[in-house]
């Protein structure tokens, strides 16, 4: 009789390649869209953070956003339904909130009167050494080497 080893695939080296599971994903979502940091959810996961980011990139960016707005809606109904720490707890989130769309026809900056004023020209910008010489030419003013030293460079 054949042993069990002579009838098993024989396997590359290496531990196997990653195999996500839904659970898995929803496990990665879950943690991420409260706020678990990607190096700690691989540590839970016993994957490395590069496999993290390989096969669960969806869930870390997307999905995270779908659990934490699951739970909004959670604690508006719960708040709604008269629950004071859920509506306590909703509004001491900070929502980022959208300037109205404007109505049709309307621009969105008002127009100035008048010509608007001529762009400043720019002045051409001195290289390091340029302005090292430039420095050089004037280091002695306001030393003691002032009355040493003529006001021209030396040649």
């Amino acid at each position: 009789m054949p042993t069990k080893r002579a009838t098993e695939p024989k396997r590359g080296r290496g531990r196997p390649p990653h195999a996500p599971t839904p659970a898995l994903r929803r496990r990665v979502s879950i943690a991420a869209g409260g706020g678990m940091r990607h190096e700690d959810i691989a540590l839970a996961l016993g994957i490395n953070r590069d496999t993290l980011a390989k096969y669960y990139e969806q869930e870390l960016s997307v999905g995270a956003m779908e659990r934490r707005a699951e739970v909004m809606q959670a604690l508006h109904a719960a708040a709604k339904r008269g629950s004071s720490s859920a509506a306590k707890a909703y509004l001491l989130l900070e929502p980022q909130l959208a300037a109205p769309p404007l109505p049709d026809g309307v621009s969105p900056q008002p127009e100035a009167p008048g010509p608007a004023p001529a762009p400043e020209p720019r002045q051409a910008r001195v290289g390091k050494k340029e302005q090292q010489k430039a420095d050089a030419v004037t280091a002695q003013q306001g030393t003691d080497w002032e009355s040493l030293l003529p006001g021209a460079p030396l040649q």
